[in-house]
Order: structure tokens, then C-alpha cells, then sequence
């Protein structure tokens, strides 16, 4: 009969295909609609346009964790009264996130936290095929959460589309003026099979269209920085990194001058702003940058509608980052990551896409009232992937890591990965998995063992857009021949069998094909041959498996997500041929 835990991953491996294959549709003609969303979560729309969407189902619901404080905004879809049955999402962040290092000018990463900042113009995208929808009803945190169901009529948003508030935002473009430094000439390429990549999306703000070529830079700067971290290094293969130029009539961002006991958006309250090099410019930039938000004076943030109705231009973004065009350190964490273009910003969008993509929560301690509490032991709300309450060694749930010998919990000051006291903005109560050397506690380090597994499972397992289903390590629509229906083999016949494979950057993959479940010796190529000369069986399964041989998964917390499969239906159905015959069905 097997082995039962193959045969679980095996039909995880062919629900994968089912769902990555979906999305390998030529581009389609969708709906694009910015929303944005008032004080009582009713969502009104601000930007309209159609796209080309690669893929058309991408948005629909996950049942993938997400990131504590994100509200799901869901959305059913109808055309000519008919009602779709299936239900798409928005995450929409409720807060901006304010973290900075303590001193980067003297490499002091210790995370200074500012309390979160409620966004005031939160912002989401829906993304649906006009051949499936004409008309959507929304509902908030994706059942309705006691709020009744808005109905927005697509038709009636594209015939005013001109007249919406941000109408006027300019889409980003492809940069044409680019520096040669690093692979720049590249920012703009979009890589091949962007439904089996996650897409990240680099705009620009406070750049003019003389400053094309400056934005280029940063954008390879800043694509330097991120992937020399690892694992994000190790999967660069697994990333679109795509560049939108969006021209501003002025360079930089908003630095209000500093003013004791400020309120309002035209100075600043927060002390640092007295040092401020750039106090008391304001500038038009296209998508508003600003420093000193909310009164904090490094919270550098976009607007981030504009953002999104800039994004239009290249609409399957599953993440976007925001560059700002000034020297000064500052940024913010949010629906996106911004930085200002300041040597240590880059750090600033890396820990925030520890938080907003792999879904990890801050291991440092600097307390904060008020915060949603989490328990691993009490039900609830559990924690996120890298804080726990849990001290039983057994049940900490990543006891697979522990460093052999070490005591649990962990004294402070001592290396390897163990339960260490002070996390998640609790000195008590609260542990992680290394002492002070992950990026989730001071910009500058490296991720621990435990965040950096959750960004590999993250790609694997979906639920950051498209794929939903996560990144298959069998480019979905190269199989050949499909393996969708069964293949008629004449016997006697070599017919090849064949698909492209997703590679890491960095590591390994296992290849082994599989005929009728038996391991065929020395089948570990993207290809095989098939032979057989005799008229039975009659009936034969041919599978092709690869593994992800990486490190930075436990075993005992992979759960199948590193091997992907292809199983294709042969039937032996004709006589055997003349050796003429069989040399011409030969591939």
C-alpha cells in the first residue's frame, strides 16, 4: 500500500499542481480598484482601471495565518446577477509600524520602538477578471464581522473612473534612463513565470524624470542589501524584483521643522527633528512622502492609495516596497515597507518584511501597553512563529532546533538556539529562540534559525498572493506531455517525459522518478524515457518527485512542504512496432 506520510504529500503534491497550474492562464482583462477605508470600515473607491492579470484567481481567501493586526477585507464577486461561489481577499494593515535603530550613523541597531501609528487612509486592492465580475460586495474581516455588505458596480466605477479622487496618480513605468551599477539594466525586466514567483513591486517617490537614472541605483542598492540576507539570498531564484519609476515635480519628502507641542502635519513635535539637516522643506512628490508622522520624526511614509493606484502598471505585485528620493534616515513598516534612500534605511525594510511576509512578531522588549496578547499554552490567539510563552521543553514549538545540551529555558548570553526570556515587548512571560543575535530584535543581525525557516515555509506554503497555493518546485504548464489526461503509449515506442524545474540560488533539490511507486535507479534528471516492450501492465503511473534538500527546514516542521510531485496516467495500448517505426516515435 505504501507509505501513508508519502501518500499525504504526494496528494498535497497534486492539489499544488492543481492550483499552480490555474494560474498559468495567459493574461486576462481585470478590474483594478483602489479603496480606501474611513474610521467606521466602510470602504470607498478612489482609483479605477483595467489590467492585464496573469493571474485571475490570485486574491482569493487564504486560510494562511497572517500578520497580527491585519484585518481581512473580503469580497464576493457576481456578473448579470449570477453569484461567483468563490471569496477573494484584501489584508488590509490596521497600523504603521515605527522602528528604527538606535544609532545607525554609528551601527548601534538596538530597534527603538515608537507606539504603532493607526493608518488613517488605510488602502486595499481588488483585483477580478471582467469576464467574472460586473458587480462585488465587500465584507469586512472577510465574514462580514457584524458589518453589512457594501455593493460596488464595476461598470458604474469604469464609467466614472475619470472622476474618482486619485484619477490623476501617474502609473508607474519601466525605467528607461538606468546606471549600468550592479544588474539595474534588469530592475525593470519582469522574470518568466510569474505565477510560480513571489512579485515584489520597488516604486519610487521624489524622484524627478531627470532623477530616473538615481532611482535606478537605489533600487540596486537596495536589492543588494536585501538579498545578502539569508534566506532571502538563498531563494533569489523564487523572486520577481521589479522597478516602477513614478515621476515627481520635485525631488525628495515633506521635513516639517520641529515646534514644541505640534499637532498638525506643517511641523514636528518629536525632539530628533531639531537635528533634522532638511527642516522646513516641502515638496510635491507623487506619492506624498513624509517625515515626522503622526509626530515621530524618522516615520517617513507614502500614502498608501497612491501607492497602490501607482502599482496599476505592473498589477501581479504580491509585495510592494516604497524608496523615497532623500538622504535622511527614516521609514515605516505598514501595507508596504518605505525607506529614504539613507545607506541603513535598507535594514529598516528587511525586519519589516520579517513582520508584513513571514509573519514574525519583534523579539525585542521595549514594552508596549496595550498590544494584542498571544498564548501558545491557553488558547486563543497563538503566538507568532518565533515568540512563545510556552517553557515546557517538549511542547515549545521549536524544540526541533534547540542547540543540543542546552537548559530550557535558556540563560542570556549563551549561543545556539534555545527558549531565551524577553520578547514580543515583555521582559517576563515572553521567549525566543536566540539570545540577541536575530534581525527580529536589532537591525544589523542576521535572522535566527527559526525566522529564517518561516520565510522558506512561507514560499511554500502560499497565502501571499499568487501562488496561492505556494511556489512549486515544478514550473506549473512545462510538463510534457501534459499530465492532466492520460497518455496513449504504443509499446515497443520511447516516449520522453519531461518538465522544468525551480532551483534555489543557493542549495540543492533531489530528482527521482517513480514508476507504478518503485524508485527508478538513476532517474534523478528533469527528464525520463519511458520504454516497454511488453503489453503489461497495461496500465502504468509514472511520477516525477523533487525535494528541497535545504538545511533551513526542520524536518519536523516541514510537513511535506518541501517536495513537489507530477504523476502521469500511461496506458500501454498498442502492439509493438516495427524497429522503423519505433526508431521514428523516438524523441
Amino acid at each position: 500500500m505504501g507509505d501513508p506520510m508519502i501518500s499525504s504529500k504526494l496528494t498535497r503534491a497534486a492539489m499544488l499542481w492543481l492550483l499552480a497550474s490555474s494560474c498559468a492562464y495567459a493574461a486576462v482583462p481585470a478590474h483594478y480598484v483602489v479603496f480606501e477605508m474611513d474610521a467606521q470600515g466602510r470602504a470607498e473607491p478612489v482609483f479605477y482601471t483595467q489590467v492585464q492579470l496573469s493571474d485571475p484567481h490570485r486574491d482569493q481567501r487564504s486560510d494562511q495565518p497572517i500578520e497580527r493586526g491585519v484585518e481581512r477585507v473580503g469580497y464576493r464577486v457576481s456578473r448579470n446577477g449570477a453569484k461567483n461561489a468563490a471569496v477573494y481577499e484584501a489584508q488590509v494593515p490596521n497600523f504603521i509600524r515605527a522602528e528604527f535603530a538606535h544609532d545607525p550613523e554609528h551601527g548601534d541597531g538596538a530597534i527603538e520602538l515608537h507606539p504603532l501609528v493607526r493608518d488613517p487612509r488605510r488602502a486595499f486592492v481588488v483585483r477580478v477578471p471582467v469576464d467574472e465580475a460586473d458587480t462585488i460586495e465587500l465584507v469586512g474581516n472577510g465574514n462580514g464581522n457584524g458589518k453589512s455588505a457594501q455593493r460596488i458596480d464595476l461598470r458604474e466605477l469604469a464609467i466614472r473612473s475619470s472622476q474618482l479622487p486619485l484619477a490623476a496618480t501617474m502609473p508607474a513605468r519601466t525605467p528607461w534612463s538606468l546606471s549600468a551599477a550592479d544588474d539595474a539594466t534588469k530592475a525593470g525586466a519582469k522574470a518568466a513565470n510569474s505565477g510560480n514567483r513571489l512579485d515584489i513591486l520597488v516604486l519610487g517617490d521624489g524622484y524627478t524624470n531627470a532623477e530616473q537614472a538615481t532611482f535606478a541605483n537605489q533600487v540596486a542598492a537596495l536589492k543588494t542589501a536585501m538579498f545578502n540576507v539569508s534566506p532571502y539570498k538563498d531563494y533569489q531564484s523564487f523572486v520577481n524584483w521589479q522597478a516602477g519609476f513614478v515621476a515627481s515635480a520635485q525631488s525628495g519628502a515633506d521635513h516639517p521643522p520641529y515646534q514644541a507641542g505640534c499637532t498638525g502635519t506643517t511641523c514636528c513635535a518629536d525632539t530628533d527633528a531639531r537635528n533634522d539637516p532638511r527642516a522646513g522643506q516641502f515638496v510635491s512628490t507623487a506619492l506624498d512622502a513624509t517625515f515626522c508622522t503622526s509626530q515621530i520624526h524618522r516615520l517617513l511614509t507614502t500614502r498608501s492609495s497612491k501607492v497602490m493606484a501607482a502599482a496599476a502598471s505592473f498589477p501581479d505585485w504580491d509585495k510592494i516596497l516604497v524608496t523615497v528620493n532623500d538622504p535622511v534616515y527614516g521609514g515605516a513598516g505598514g501595507s508596504f515597507a518605505t525607506i529614504s534612500a539613507h545607506s541603513s534605511a535598507a535594514l529598516i525594510a528587511i525586519h519589516e518584511f520579517g513582520h508584513s511576509f513571514h509573519g514574525l512578531a519583534d523579539e525585542y522588549e521595549s514594552p508596549y501597553p496595550g498590544f494584542p496578547a498571544c498564548s501558545d499554552i491557553s488558547g486563543g490567539a497563538l503566538c507568532e512563529p518565533n515568540v512563545t510563552n510556552q517553557t515546557n521543553a517538549s511542547l515549545v514549538k521549536w524544540r526541533s532546533w534547540f542547540t543540543a545540551g542546552l537548559p530550557i529555558p535558556t540563560p542570556a548570553g549563551t549561543s545556539g538556539t534555545g527558549l531565551f526570556k524577553g520578547a514580543r515587548y515583555l521582559s517576563n512571560g515572553m521567549y525566543r529562540p536566540v539570545d540577541n543575535t536575530c534581525l527580529m530584535r536589532a537591525l544589523g543581525n542576521t535572522f535566527c534559525p527559526v525566522c529564517r525557516q518561516e520565510y522558506v515555509r512561507k514560499l511554500y506554503r502560499g497565502g501571499f498572493g499568487s501562488p496561492s497555493a505556494g511556489i512549486d518546485l515544478i514550473e506549473p504548464g512545462t510538463e510534457s506531455p501534459s499530465p492532466a489526461a492520460a497518455v496513449a503509449y504504443a509499446r515497443g515506442t520511447t516516449k520522453r517525459f519531461s518538465a522544468a524545474l525551480l532551483r534555489p540560488s543557493i542549495g540543492t533539490v533531489a530528482v527521482q522518478w517513480y514508476l507504478d511507486g518503485t524508485a527508478i535507479p538513476g532517474a534523478t534528471s528533469a527528464t525520463y524515457d519511458f520504454r516497454q516492450d511488453t503489453a503489461t501492465p497495461a496500465t502504468r503511473t509514472l511520477e516525477l518527485r523533487v525535494t528541497d534538500k535545504t538545511a533551513f527546514v526542520s524536518a519536523a516542521m516541514a510537513g511535506g512542504l518541501l517536495q513537489h510531485s507530477r504523476s502521469w496516467s500511461i496506458r500501454v495500448n498498442a502492439a509493438r512496432v516495427q524497429p522503423a517505426q519505433a526508431l521514428a516515435g523516438s524523441p
